[in-house]
């Protein structure tokens, strides 16, 4: 059983979204199938200070993410031949061997401690490679293959709340100066979300930092908005709610937390 222990901090949370993935697999009727996930989180021990985290509201959240994280993903791949993913942060994602395997080229990039457990499960090809480092260590940018920005697509999944505003700013203008015109996939929480989730992340020492108003503060970084998709907005049958709420109640919920969490796809916009 590959060991999970050494991780601290915010590398910590990287089970959570695993697990939803995971239990998303077995459901009979999925929004996705995720085998690797599956298998990957049978064979790490679970935290269980993450289980007053972690319950069946998130497990539909980190899902409903994954799903249209990976339909801005499907899409990049198909429209552009010489195509390169790069997951910031991307923990113990599974998303190449969902989506990309064959495909595409793509990169894992996340802290040290957890490139060593995602050695443990997964073997890095000429197609699929790890990078060990700091997503606010601007060296690891030198290291991205020279193609087209065009051609290039970030997803940063659960990775901006824990930065503060100062950080998500200088991280964007530098990606902005290396790869204008490459798409960022993202997303990011309102003052909903934080109610919800900013003490649990604290208590677990991974504080949140960042939220948003709505995405017109992602645009202020520097980023064209191409699509926005509010989490609660989308795949509404996983949630069960329509059978008792009210229409009108249904209306007024939808209204008031539609900045919730938002899924983003954006383009960097020159530095000018």
């Amino acid at each position: 059983m590959a060991s999970s222990k050494q991780l601290t901090g915010v590398s910590r949370t990287l089970l959570i979204p695993l697990r939803a993935r995971a239990q998303e697999h077995v459901r009979a009727f999925p929004l996705f199938r995720d085998t690797q996930a599956y298998h990957w989180f049978q064979s790490l021990s679970w935290d269980p200070k993450l289980e007053d985290w972690y319950d069946w509201r998130y497990q539909i959240c980190i899902s409903v993410r994954t799903k249209l994280l990976d339909d801005i993903a499907n899409q990049h791949i198909a429209t552009h031949p010489d195509s390169l993913v790069v997951e910031l942060g991307a923990g113990l994602s599974s998303r190449y061997h969902r989506l990309g395997k064959g495909k595409t080229q793509w990169i894992e990039l996340d802290l040290p401690e957890v490139i060593d457990i995602r050695l443990e499960l997964d073997t890095p090809t000429d197609e699929h490679w790890f990078l060990a480092a700091s997503v606010l260590d601007r060296a690891w940018m030198e290291k991205i293959p020279a193609i087209a920005p065009e051609n290039v697509l970030f997803i940063a999944e659960g990775l901006f709340y824990y930065f503060e505003e100062s950080e998500v700013k200088q991280l964007v203008q530098q990606l902005r100066s290396s790869f204008a015109g490459a798409t960022l996939a993202l997303d990011v929480g309102g003052i909903v979300f934080k109610q919800l989730n900013a003490s649990k992340a604290n208590q677990l020492g991974a504080p949140m930092k960042w939220f948003v108003e709505d995405e017109k503060d992602v645009a202020a970084l520097g980023l064209s908005v191409k699509r926005v998709f509010p989490l609660l907005d989308c795949y509404l049958e996983r949630w069960g709610l329509l059978p008792w709420m009210g229409w009108w109640w249904f209306v007024f919920w939808r209204s008031l937390l539609r900045n919730f969490c938002l899924i983003l796809e954006t383009e960097l916009d020159p530095v000018q």
